[in-house]
């Protein structure tokens, strides 16, 4: 089985599909490296940093434009589809989250969690909490 996932390092986000990186997990710490022309991979990322972010992606992707994945971290905005759908019409933003087990759609200003699968609505990553807070905070603010 393969992970699906991401690194953000402060600066740049890294993702575990690109053939030149490795991550080596052991017990509570994790190593991200980069293939390098030496004879030492380079050290791209690791938990020790204090800053750097090893994120879980989900098994959704979004449904409009090109076929991207959705992560934990990301901001999506999800519309309903269906007319009388059980949110109803107005789009919800939030960040996306693993809660108990699912993966979520979490707006904590409106105290508000909807799922991230739904048959009767579209997702779109507008950005994630690492480079685009703001994009979160504006949201969280619209009732």
């Amino acid at each position: 089985m393969n992970a699906i996932y991401r690194v953000w390092n402060g600066e740049q986000m890294y993702y575990g599909d690109d053939v030149n990186l490795n991550l080596f997990i052991r017990r509570k710490e994790w190593t991200l490296y980069k293939e390098s022309a030496g004879l030492c991979p380079d050290i791209v990322a690791t938990n020790l940093d204090g800053i750097s972010v090893l994120i879980h992606g989900t098994d959704q992707f979004q449904t409009h434009g090109a076929l991207k994945r959705i992560y934990a971290g990301d901001i999506v905005k999800q519309e309903e589809t269906a007319p009388g759908g059980l949110f109803g019409p107005e789009p919800f933003i939030g960040e996306v989250k693993m809660i108990d087990g699912s993966w979520c759609i979490v707006n904590e200003k409106k105290e508000e969690c909807r799922p991230l699968f739904s048959e009767t609505a579209t997702n779109k990553v507008i950005g994630d909490v690492y480079q685009n807070p703001e994009l979160l905070e504006g949201a969280e603010c619209q009732k």
